[in-house]
């Protein structure tokens, strides 16, 4: 038991409150989310579902204080515009400690206002609840500075508000990973191999534009629509492992599931489901990828490793 919490100690201890790797991840889900708003008029985002005319729950405690709840009354595109210009804020990497809060909120009143959610509103949401335990201990005026020394106060309560926040994160990754692998299959097109020969053939969100042909022909041979629907199962099983793990595996998970929604983007278009997965990745693996991409920066004399390689990141 002595061990275990001396090692639970040393993680938390080590654990970098100032990464700018963090910081990376937070940008390119801040990003992701604003390109929604950016391209799409606040008349596509509410629409009728089901005959019904296009209405935003605000009944619970939690709702009432998203934003289109909270200024109901007020013109929904004026309201969008506003938050465009928060995740452009987050976006900048500002005040970590603070805009990882408002970005919680427009995570929250974008996933439970829209009336056509594309599934990263829902990551985004809960990954943005962990962001914020996880940059507690982040007092930089901007996540692109290097840690600097004694500013982070390792010793401190914060230090492991934040270090519970960064692993809270890692299990969600996993579990999305995982339940989504499984969820596969029980689905006969996924258990047979057909899948992306459907998906890729989809009215709403089959391939278009001129990877059209090239995507369907591949697809129609059996071979390539077998080994790409059970290359999807099996990257998502071992993207949702690999997380858990420390050094190098992590980096071959954020390498998987970059490769895997840059595919997803391409082939069937959600773009902005795409960017905020690669960005949450990039933020459940930030203590081990920023090690990595520091050494690969500086050089193979740098790959033993040394001293400030932790201020850098």
């Amino acid at each position: 038991m002595n061990a275990l919490t001396r090692r639970i100690g040393s993680s938390i201890a080590s654990f970098n409150a100032e990464s700018r790797v963090l910081g990376f991840g937070r940008t390119v889900i801040a990003l992701a989310q604003a390109t929604v708003f950016l391209f799409t008029p606040a008349s596509h985002l509410f629409v009728p579902v089901g005959g019904h005319e296009a209405q935003i729950q605000c009944d619970s405690a939690i709702r009432s204080v998203t934003a289109y709840c909270l200024f109901d009354g007020v013109d929904r595109q004026v309201i969008s515009w506003i938050m465009l210009a928060i995740l452009l804020v987050v976006a900048s990497g500002l005040l970590p400690r603070y805009t990882s809060v408002l970005h919680l909120w427009a995570a929250l009143s974008i996933h439970t206002s829209f009336s056509l959610p594309d599934g990263g509103e829902t990551v985004a949401q809960v990954c943005t609840l962990f962001l914020v335990l996880a940059c507690v201990n982040d007092r930089r005026t901007w996540h692109w500075q290097a840690s600097l020394e004694g500013t982070s106060h390792p010793g401190s309560v914060f230090q492991g508000i934040a270090w519970a926040g960064h692993w809270g994160l890692r299990l969600q990754v996993a579990y999305i990973y995982l339940n989504s692998a499984l969820a596969k299959l029980s689905v006969e097109q996924w258990q047979d191999g057909t899948a992306t020969y459907y998906v890729t053939r989809m009215e709403t969100f089959g391939t278009t534009g001129v990877l059209t042909d090239p995507a369907l022909w591949l697809t129609a041979l059996p071979l390539v629509a077998l080994a790409t629907t059970w290359g999807t199962i099996l990257a998502e099983s071992a993207i949702a492992v690999l997380v858990l793990m420390n050094g190098r595996k992590q980096l071959i998970a954020t390498t998987l599931s970059v490769c895997l929604h840059l595919v997803i983007v391409v082939q069937i278009g959600i773009v902005s489901f795409g960017f905020v997965m690669m960005g949450v990745i990039v933020c459940a693996t930030a203590p081990n990828l920023a090690p990595a991409l520091s050494r690969a920066r500086r050089g193979p004399a740098a790959r033993r490793g040394g001293p400030g390689e932790r201020a850098e990141a």
